[in-house]
């Protein structure tokens, strides 16, 4: 089975004029955004920058490199791997990273973070921060099912326009988990001028939009350049609408743990692609669409601030933390729960109750298409008597 670092191994050694951009080589650009690169990477952009090597070297040489390294995320330390291994490459080693910037704001509920490579060529990519290990950050990712834009992707969207108004150059623009969303929401409304330079927009399991958005005339006129990459059992990147085609990815994981892009399949310098996600990714998604539509967006908006102030009377900053705390003492949990006035209790664990009616509903649909299948097989199947 080969991964990222095969590839990195496989193609280290080639320049990009000799070996050209691929979809591989986008995905391993989104995953700088994870890098807590502060102090190491200029905030401003430039052409000069720092080089990989460089960056790679001062980040290792950091004395809470742990910190650094340690973002609470599963996959965290395969990111930092993979700064180590392309600073030694021909293809990477001497690419200029600029413009690093992260930001946290629990008063605008923002988490964002992003960061730009200069290819060497004229060319550059900016690629978003996927949703980290802090509260803050799940929470806008659940204020996506009532609000657009939420904080970070407007964020996001002046990110692009600043770059594109400082560097010359042909654009691409990438983002995994929820990078990917910010990465699609801000090449459809930078303008007509800045969409002209971008080349391509990578969405690797990313959640989708809202059908306002999707179905807006800037989203058709920059969809032929989105490329959007999923797991064959993909959760997070099958959320929401998706109007654009989309690839369906092998994974060596399962469930959830598939979103965990170190563990895609590769085929050459492209994925290794499957036909279609997996019939429980489709009953998943069938299941929070229909939930979804049950509910206005003030009961959306309503629901989700009732689910985190439940999880935030735990004083945790952070998921882990959060997980931590309650695997200590799982009367926390329950505790926090009670703690709440009785409507918001009333009404998460009413809409808790529609989501597993929705499902039952979908699981049960699933069951009864399997059956009729099964019986259509078994009456048009002819049985030969011998003679």
């Amino acid at each position: 089975m080969s991964t990222i670092f095969d590839y990195i191994i496989w193609r280290g050694d080639l320049s990009f004029e000799a070996s050209p951009f691929n979809e591989i080589d986008a995905l391993i650009f989104c995953e700088f955004a994870y890098l807590r690169l502060n102090g190491i990477v200029p905030e401003e952009f430039s052409q000069e920058g720092v080089t990989i090597a460089q960056a790679a070297e001062t980040f290792f040489a950091d004395s809470d490199v742990a910190a650094r390294i340690d973002t609470g995320l599963f996959f965290s330390e395969s990111v930092a791997r993979m700064l180590k291994a392309l600073a030694t490459t021909e293809r990477y080693g001497q690419l200029r990273l600029s413009g690093f910037v992260e930001e946290h704001d629990a008063a605008s509920e923002k988490q964002f973070a992003a960061i730009t490579i200069a290819l060497g060529d004229g060319s550059f990519f900016v690629a978003f921060r996927g949703t980290d290990n802090t509260l803050v950050g799940w929470k806008e990712d659940f204020n996506m099912v009532f609000m657009t834009p939420v904080p970070a992707q407007q964020s996001a969207l002046e990110y692009l326009c600043r770059a594109a108004t400082r560097l010359p150059g042909k654009i691409r623009v990438g983002g995994h988990s929820k990078g990917g969303n910010l990465a699609v929401y801000a090449a459809t409304f930078c303008g007509k001028r800045v969409q002209r330079r971008i080349g391509d927009v990578y969405n690797n399991d990313g959640p989708g939009f809202e059908l306002s958005i999707t179905q807006a005339q800037e989203f058709q006129e920059i969809s032929e350049c989105v490329h959007t990459f999923v797991p064959n059992q993909s959760i997070v990147g099958m959320l929401l609408e998706h109007e654009e085609d989309y690839v369906v990815v092998e994974s060596h994981e399962t469930g959830l743990l598939q979103h965990d892009p170190f563990s895609w399949q590769l085929d050459g310098p492209h994925f290794q692609v499957v036909e279609q996600v997996s019939g429980g990714s489709k009953m998943l998604d069938r299941s929070v669409k229909s939930w979804l539509r049950d509910l206005s967006s003030q009961e959306r908006e309503r629901v989700v601030d009732g689910l985190f102030e439940i999880l935030s009377s735990s004083q945790a900053s952070t998921i882990s933390e959060l997980v931590d705390t309650w695997k200590k003492n799982p009367g926390k949990a329950v505790s926090a729960f009670l703690l709440v006035n009785a409507e918001t209790r009333r009404l998460v664990w009413r809409a808790f109750q529609q989501l597993f009616r929705a499902t039952h509903q979908e699981i049960k649909l699933d069951i009864k298409l399997w059956l009729q299948e099964k019986l259509q097989d078994a009456e048009t199947t002819q049985v030969i008597v011998p003679e």
